[in-house]
């Protein structure tokens, strides 16, 4: 018997619908950074061609259009997400229509989200479910499959059925279903929430398939062998909630921006113009989180494939005062790049970190470092993300970015940012 402690757990189908104006029907799928290899597809898709699978093997079906491919848009997957849609005079965004339904919403990640509909014993949660998800099809015309479960773990299993199954139409609630148990035995063990690649390696060499024979394992060696978190896993597949909702994301530990170029790059130059590039977009990511960076770091390195000519190498500096500024952290990117750059190698990714990060109103400033606010370089970061937010991402741009960058990385295959780009609104043609 279900407890009454129930999480709704409500997954975006971004990959199938929002990339492509075709037909649900059509094999979709998605490729990683650079267009290497398979990292998201439509049921349709998963008929014919594995995860992970590099656009090389697949090229064939693109060629015969059995298969329509996009290659990765991070920018356009976002904006979907917070995207505004108007509906009886109101704005709405995906996650503010799933908080008509519930007092407490933890969104996941970018096409994901927990729901707490715990004291909800009046209402039947399988039609409120199917409520919940066409209330959102109607407002922002995003698809997606709910779960319901009495905790995190199972509703995300429950979601995954639901999301794969013709008889759910999308909803699954496993306290209507007899036979949970036999529902588990189907589900293989890498499906299972917070189960990796490598602990599902370390499973299957014990002989563990499948999501029920994890929940039948015995908890003194699953804890000697994958901790507390694998614990709280198995506790969560037998129905005891372990994983508490967090409707208020924690705080940021740090940020990443890393990209692999379209090519390997040799010169200083071209590695500069790329690490300004990700200066620039992670300053803009702690404007928007309100945060400033103690301490910043450059990374460079070359393919991991290839046996001679290696080469990686990181250079940190610590901030003080702390800053978002971009302008600033470009200046010291540049800085860390030309100590860490060698000549003579071929390199595939760089990558910036910002780390040790602090809310802007709360540093504490040092009596002998700087000034901890300049208002006049403030005002110009906030005039600067409100050009480009207006009119397109780099309409205004440092000079360290680049005017025409050649190590971009390859995206022959890139859909309409429709929502965040003027040059690329669909065009309609009338005769």
């Amino acid at each position: 018997m279900l407890t009454p402690f129930i999480h709704s757990f409500i997954h975006f189908c971004f990959l199938r619908k929002s990339l492509s104006t075709r037909p649900e029907s059509k094999p979709v799928e998605v490729l990683s950074n650079n267009d290497g290899c398979v990292v998201a597809r439509s049921a349709e898709a998963k008929k014919l061609v594995s995860m992970q699978a590099t656009l090389y093997s697949i090229r064939h079906l693109v060629q015969q259009k059995c298969l329509h491919i996009f290659s990765s848009n991070p920018v356009l997957y976002k904006d979907m997400s917070r995207r505004v849609i108007e509906y009886k005079d109101m704005s709405h965004r995906v996650i503010e229509t799933l908080q008509q339904f519930s007092p407490e919403v933890e969104q996941y990640s970018i096409d994901e989200a927990f729901l707490d509909l715990d004291g909800f014993t009046h209402l039947d949660l399988t039609d409120y479910g199917h409520t919940i998800r066409r209330t959102v099809k109607q407002w922002t015309n995003i698809p997606v499959s709910v779960g319901i479960a009495p905790t995190k773990t199972l509703a995300k299993i429950a979601a995954h059925v639901a999301k794969r199954s013709q008889t759910t139409n999308g909803v699954l609630n496993l306290e209507t279903i007899d036979d949970v148990d036999g529902l588990l035995a189907t589900i293989d063990v890498g499906e299972v929430w917070g189960i990796g690649r490598r602990n599902k390696a370390k499973l299957l060499q014990a002989g563990i398939k499948t999501a029920l024979q994890l929940k039948q394992a015995r908890d003194s060696w699953i804890k000697k062998r994958f901790g507390i978190f694998g614990l709280r896993t198995v506790l969560e597949l037998r129905g005891t909630p372990c994983f508490a909702m967090e409707p208020v994301a924690p705080p940021k530990k740090m940020r990443i921006v890393s990209r692999s170029f379209g090519h390997l790059v040799t010169e200083l130059s071209d590695l500069k113009e790329a690490i300004s590039t990700y200066t620039t977009r992670c300053a803009e990511k702690l404007r928007q989180d309100n945060l400033l960076a103690g301490c910043f770091t450059v990374i460079m390195r070359t393919s991991y494939y290839r046996k001679e000519n290696q080469y990686s190498a990181a250079r940190t500096v610590q901030l003080d005062p702390p800053t978002n500024d971009t302008g600033r952290l470009i200046q010291i990117a540049m800085q860390l790049a030309e100590r860490a750059y060698e000549p003579g190698y071929e390199y595939l990714k760089a990558k910036v970190i910002a780390t040790e990060l602090v809310q802007a109103d709360e540093v504490q400033g040092s009596l002998l470092g700087g000034p901890v606010h300049d208002e006049k370089r403030a005002r110009l970061m906030a005039t600067l993300d409100q050009i480009n937010s207006k009119l397109s991402a780099d309409a205004v741009k440092y000079g360290a970015m680049g005017l025409a960058p050649t190590w971009g990385m390859r995206s022959e295959y890139f859909s309409q940012r429709y929502t965040t780009h003027w040059d690329e609104l669909p065009l309609v043609n009338l005769r």
